[in-house]
């Protein structure tokens, strides 16, 4: 199995910018989301939506230190969602919310932080002291 290191730059960018674009073609088109009494679907689906625009920024910019990546990634995907939210002001049949917003910036966090929960977990653990021989 190769690192995505290994992969042509394009190749771990593309993903990215497909699903941004794919979010804000769906994000403006005048289409709605089923109504649920109960269930906020438009904002669940924000959070999910932004979620894996991180994930997708990360692996976009696989090449960069981690710290970095990851505020690259919470950035660039909760500033799309910002931007996602003017775009649907201007429009007629949409609107922007401040709750929207709020749940793509919590999306953008959540896909990070569980990114770098799964680094942490797959990494060795060097510095516990118990796992280094004697």
């Amino acid at each position: 199995m190769s690192s995505i290191l290994a992969w042509p730059a394009w190749a771990r960018r593309a993903p990215a910018a497909l699903y941004t674009i794919a979010i804000f073609y769906f994000g403006c088109a005048d289409i709605g989301l089923p109504r649920a009494p109960v269930l906020p679907l438009d904002k669940i689906t924000h959070f999910f939506a932004f979620m894996g625009l991180a994930w997708l920024i990360e692996l976009a910019l696989a090449e960069t230190a981690a710290a970095a990546r990851r505020r690259a990634a919470i950035a660039g995907s909760a500033g799309a969602g910002g931007l996602l939210e003017l775009a649907q002001a201007a429009l007629p049949y949409r609107s922007a919310e401040w709750l929207d917003l709020l749940a793509d910036t919590l999306g953008a966090l959540a896909g990070a932080g569980l990114l770098l929960l799964l680094a942490r977990l797959r990494s060795p653990r060097a510095a516990d002291p118990s796992q280094q021989p004697p």
